[in-house]
């Protein structure tokens, strides 16, 4: 088949996916039609009247197409044989058509994704991958086409699809970028150079975050990451590993463990903590422990929004909470991203845990440092007023939705 019959066809039957009935299901009501040449108008830029050669060209093609029985079409009045001035699809040869140009119907592309979605029905557990399979399926069903968060090509798709599945497997695992392509593909850069940037694109919509959060924050957040992670700690605690114990007590600036590591700990001895308190960001870590650290307390730095493998060291202090009276406070950015991690931290560690210095005191107290918000980012914060886990913080959020004003921690190290 000639270029122009095949880009002929493809125009024709593009013009039919965009259209209404393509998306109920129905026979068009009018032509799917394109306008070769109307009053110097037309829908396909390719057919030039002035170029005999391009003209003839065109209009044989269109004529071959009608014997074909995809097309018919009308020459320009008063230019028969000369100037087609329209072509149109035949819809009841519509499958002959796609035939024709070795193309699968849209309808048919459709159905195929949706099968491959719905065969993660009743496998996938974590939340962000299931709210994402139902709004991709959702809107499959009400606008029959593909959003644009559903990779066009099918390879693409099933590598996706074969990631997410992954990750939804991992549990508490956590894999670098190069052992996790390895692991999920075989081959050690297919998930950078084929499926990463889509699976950003997800988890930002789909996981709690804040706007600035890095690649590298994100994917923490699955369980992928750049290097080992390691966790920062200070206190009064001995950590038991199954080939020994390690006192980090006397360590003025405290220890750390890797993951590698925290899958070894068989115990965990806080002999005298009466406090347990997690800070977001490093420089007040650092700052707390030099400078307001009592002998009582521990100091557990929380990073961003926390991995699979934090979630499982948070676990296992928590279990080793010997003192009922023991209290768990967590120091966060004064923003979206601050409240969301304290709200993970009381949904999936520990219930009680307390906002320390997260309250609008501090957002008056160091109002020359807040920094504005959109309207978005207000959006955002007033959608956390309706988790009924953060009762306590309502005041806060409202103040700062009413004032379009948050607040980094690091501000607070001025005083």
């Amino acid at each position: 088949m000639t270029d122009i019959r095949l880009k002929l066809i493809n125009t024709l039957l593009d013009k039919y996916e965009r259209s209404i009935a393509f998306k109920t299901g129905d026979a068009p009501t009018r032509r799917i039609m394109l306008k070769l040449y109307h009053n110097g108008l037309a829908d396909f830029p390719d057919y030039n009247i002035e170029n005999p050669e391009i003209r003839l060209t065109v209009n044989r093609a269109v004529c071959q197409l009608k014997v074909d029985g995809v097309v018919d079409f009308k020459w320009m009045k008063g230019e028969v044989n000369h100037i087609i001035s329209e072509a149109w699809l035949i819809f009841e040869n519509l499958e002959t058509a796609y035939k024709l140009v070795g193309r699968m119907p849209k309808k048919d592309e459709i159905e195929e994704v949706r099968a491959e979605l719905e065969s993660l029905q009743g496998q996938l557990h974590l939340e962000w991958a299931l709210d994402y399979l139902n709004d991709v399926l959702d809107a499959i069903n009400r606008n029959r086409k593909l959003p644009a968060i559903v990779p066009a090509s099918k390879s693409d798709r099933i590598n996706l699809i074969k990631t997410i599945r992954f990750i939804d497997n991992l549990g508490e695992t956590e894999l670098t970028e190069r052992v996790f392509s390895m692991s999920c593909f075989g081959d050690s850069k297919l998930f950078e150079r084929s499926v990463k940037s889509k699976l950003l694109s997800i988890l930002r919509k789909y996981m709690d975050m804040a706007d600035d959060s890095t690649e590298e924050d994100i994917l923490r957040q699955a369980g992928i990451t750049k290097y080992p992670e390691q966790f920062d700690f200070c206190g009064d605690i001995q950590i038991c590993f199954d080939a020994g114990t390690v006192d980090y007590t006397p360590l003025d600036l405290g220890g750390s463990v890797f993951i590698s590591d925290v899958r070894r700990i068989t115990n965990i001895k806080m002999n005298n903590i009466a406090r347990i308190i997690t800070i977001e960001n490093r420089a007040n870590y650092f700052d707390y422990i030099q400078k307001q650290k009592s002998p009582d307390e521990l100091v557990l730095y929380h990073a961003g929004q926390f991995s699979p493998s934090r979630k499982m060291f948070f676990l296992a202090i928590k279990k080793s909470m010997q003192n009922s009276n023991c209290s768990w406070l967590h120091w966060g950015d004064i923003d979206y991203g601050g409240f969301s991690m304290l709200l993970r931290l009381r949904k999936e560690i520990f219930t009680d845990v307390q906002a320390y210095r997260m309250g609008t005191i501090e957002l008056k107290k160091f109002s020359r440092f807040t920094v504005p918000i959109q309207q978005s980012y207000a959006e955002k914060l007033r959608a956390l007023l309706s988790k009924s886990e953060l009762t306590d913080c309502y005041e806060c959020i409202n103040y700062m939705v009413d004032n379009k004003l948050r607040l980094e921690q690091e501000s607070m190290l001025t005083e």
